[in-house]
Order: structure tokens, then C-alpha cells, then sequence
């Protein structure tokens, strides 16, 4: 067993196109994750987040805005004879919970990130999941 196994890090994208009216984003990826983090500006205070998970094979969005509650989604994409096709996917209903071993995933897989970000997007992710096992448990 190879215990010196690379992780696939998720890298910054540098070349986000910014719209000052819209605040600033930052944009990182790797082979199974895309992350989009807002700020309301350049420096300033965090609004929000989205963790794509399982790119290009069943993709879901993890969604959370300090406005909005948080939600989980199932990408729409287009697949034929087992191919998907270069097309952007729709959001749509509610996803699953996001498995524990995909958290931790994405805490080794976002190792380059702040911490403090880091941590933040993890803490949002158990919380929705909690929340989603109590609503269930309820009904």
C-alpha cells in the first residue's frame, strides 16, 4: 500500500471575471469539487458560498448565503449512450445528505484553503445535514 497517495487539492482560479456590483468572487476546483465563494466586496465580509460535488457524474450543489437557508441540489444534465454532454446542468430539488466520507473529502481536498474558510464551509455542510436528519425524524 502506497501510503505516500497524492491528494488532489482544490487550486484557486485567478482569472475570475468580477462584476463590482455583484461583490467579489473566488472560484477553486479540482477533479471532484468546484467551489465559489462570495464576499460583498474585495476584502470585506463573507455572503455566501456554493460546493459543487461529484463533478462531471451526478452533480450536486451545496448552496449557503448568510441570507438564505441553506439547500442542497441535483444537477439536471444531459446524458446519452452513458456520455454527458458539454451543457450547463439545472439545478433542481432537494439532494440527499452529503455523506460524511465526501466531508472529509473535501476537508483533505481543500487543505489549501483558510483554515477559518475551510472550516466555515464544513461546519455549514453538518449543519445542514443535522437539520435535514431532524426534519425527517419529525415526520
Amino acid at each position: 500500500m502506497n501510503s505516500s497517495a497524492t491528494v488532489d487539492l482544490l487550486k484557486e482560479n485567478l482569472s475570475v471575471r468580477q462584476r463590482p456590483e455583484e461583490g467579489f468572487r473566488r472560484w477553486f476546483v479540482n477533479s471532484y469539487f468546484e467551489l465559489i465563494v462570495w464576499y460583498k466586496s474585495q476584502g470585506g465580509e463573507l455572503y455566501g458560498f456554493q460546493l459543487c460535488l461529484s463533478r462531471n457524474r451526478s452533480e450536486r450543489a451545496f448552496t449557503w448565503t448568510t441570507d438564505y437557508t441553506s439547500s442542497h441540489n441535483v444537477s439536471e444534465s444531459t446524458v446519452e449512450n452513458g456520455y454527458s454532454h458539454q451543457s450547463t446542468g439545472i439545478l433542481q430539488g432537494d439532494g440527499r445528505a452529503i455523506a460524511d466520507d465526501e466531508i472529509e473529502r473535501f476537508r483533505s481536498e481543500a487543505a489549501s484553503l483558510e483554515s477559518d474558510l475551510r472550516e466555515l464551509i464544513v461546519e455549514k455542510v453538518v449543519a445542514y445535514n443535522q437539520k435535514r436528519a431532524g426534519t425527517k425524524d419529525r415526520t
